[in-house]
């Protein structure tokens, strides 16, 4: 008998809101100093960026932006909205912030820094999802980051630490500030530009004497750049790059079809960037190899079992209807291995293959029945761990011969079968089980680990181990 646990560590409340959303009007005093970035991938204009900062009632700066973009991914174009709003004190500490993210599915939040925690309340899909992440002391924000240096006397080298809190991961961590190179500005000023590192993702961004920030270039070659609000909106006509191709990583040799075994050389980034997991993926010089587990040496062990059955804000096990679809797909199974198999297909028949902007949630995939690799195993994970199962998210390279012979950004589940057994990689996406020796791991975890690969895209080459 399959017992489903209700592990909480996310609290999912009826459609109730605490928080009251930021009254920027309200609270703005004086004039706004507002700025306008077109952004831009791989050179095309594909949208704009507004910022606006203002002084505060009662004290302090509130910071405000918007954003509207379109991007593609294998020939679906879809358009992305954010917005966000913070309010920080006099010492530039973090108070309270907003933010929106449509891509089509709607995200909104509203959060507060509290002594010891921030305090995030999520709305999605009709549920209100309360967090509250551990921090030693009040975060600063993207759209906050640069106060860091703001009014400071620098040069090069110069390195500053400042905590950090991504609102849509709900990842605390610390951003490293480094300054590398002034620039001489038009109207004789002098801008500097700054390396912004957090969460295993590098940008760099020219900020004015204000703090303001001229241009930023991130992963993948997404660009931002100070215009006239005339310009920013200008957008290009025609079909944005598409994300995937952006994302290929070549490969030369030949992969065997199905395979269950293989070993590639790494060039461009030290091997070391991907996850040694032995047996199933080990890493040696410049040499990655994977090594997938027959399944007739799968042990034969009870559903229920332990680590990694928790909630998160992404992955909803315990909310009733992920609780009561893991019943009905898993069934009387009679081992673990066998309720994997059934969520695996459940999910591979239930979830349209369709590219999907945002962020991806068990419990939305669930209803909307539609996604790419991030939804088919945000979907897997969420049914595994209501099982019982214990499961996790792996996220690399896959290969695709379908595509470009080349490998590709890809998100795929794995399953301890045993307390003391390997993890073992599924694909519902692309119904493999278990997945072949393709699929490379850079990192497990949530979404907040996913984001590390950003920083190989462009810079990693592959190619087939000639002596293996």
């Amino acid at each position: 008998m399959v017992s489903f646990a209700a592990l909480a560590t996310v609290a999912l409340l009826p459609r109730t809101e605490v928080l009251a959303p930021i009254d920027a009007a309200a609270l703005a005093v004086g004039p706004a100093e507002e700025t306008w970035n077109g952004l831009f991938l791989a050179d095309q204009h594909i949208g704009y960026a507004m910022s606006r900062e203002t002084a505060a009632q009662g004290g302090g700066r509130l910071f405000e932006q918007r954003a509207a973009f379109t991007i593609a991914a294998m020939g679906v174009s879809q358009q992305v909205v954010t917005m966000g709003t913070a309010l920080v004190d006099d010492a530039g500490r973090l108070q309270r912030f907003d933010f929106l993210l449509s891509s089509p599915v709607l995200i909104v939040g509203r959060g507060e820094v509290r002594p010891g925690e921030v305090h995030v309340e999520i709305q999605q899909d009709g549920d209100v999802q309360v967090i509250d992440v551990p921090v030693k002391e009040p975060p600063s924000l993207s759209m906050t980051a640069t106060q860091v240096v703001k009014g400071k006397e620098l040069k090069p080298g110069d390195r500053f630490e400042t905590p950090y809190f991504d609102p849509v991961t709900m990842t605390p961590s610390t951003m490293i500030v480094t300054v590398e190179a002034p620039e001489m500005l038009a109207n004789g000023e002098v801008a500097w530009w700054l390396s912004m590192d957090a969460n295993g993702l590098t940008s760099r961004r020219l900020v004015d004497p204000q703090g303001g920030v001229l241009r930023e270039e991130s992963a993948m070659g997404l660009r931002s750049m100070r215009m006239t609000q005339a310009e920013a909106m200008a957008i290009d006509g025609g079909e944005p790059p598409d994300l995937v191709s952006l994302a290929k990583v070549p490969i030369t040799g030949k992969i065997p079809a199905e395979a269950t075994s293989l070993s590639l050389v790494v060039s461009g980034i030290e091997a070391t960037r991907f996850v040694d997991d032995t047996p199933l993926q080990s890493v040696s010089g410049t040499v990655v190899s994977v090594s997938v587990p027959p399944t007739s040496s799968w042990p034969v062990l009870p559903v229920v079992g332990e680590g990694d059955t928790e909630a998160t804000v992404t992955l909803q096990s315990t909310h009733p209807e992920i609780i009561e679809r893991a019943r009905e797909v898993v069934g009387d199974a009679p081992d673990r291995a066998t309720a994997a198999q059934r969520i695996h297909t459940f999910v591979f028949e239930h979830v349209q293959k369709v590219p999907t902007m945002g962020v991806a949630n068990g419990l939305g995939v669930l209803r909307s029945a539609q996604g790419d690799c991030n939804e088919h195993t945000a979907l897997f994970v969420s049914l595994a761990r209501a099982a019982g199962i214990p499961s996790r998210i792996a996220a690399g390279l896959v290969y695709s011969q379908r595509l470009d012979h080349a490998f590709y950004y890809h998100a795929w589940p794995e399953v301890r079968l045993g307390p003391n057994e390997s993890w073992v990689p599924l694909d519902p996406t692309l119904d493999q089980f278990p997945a072949d020796a393709t699929h490379l791991k850079v990192v497990t975890g949530d979404l907040d680990r996913q984001l590390e690969i950003m920083g190989l895209i462009g810079k990693v080459s592959l190619a087939v181990d000639p002596a293996r």
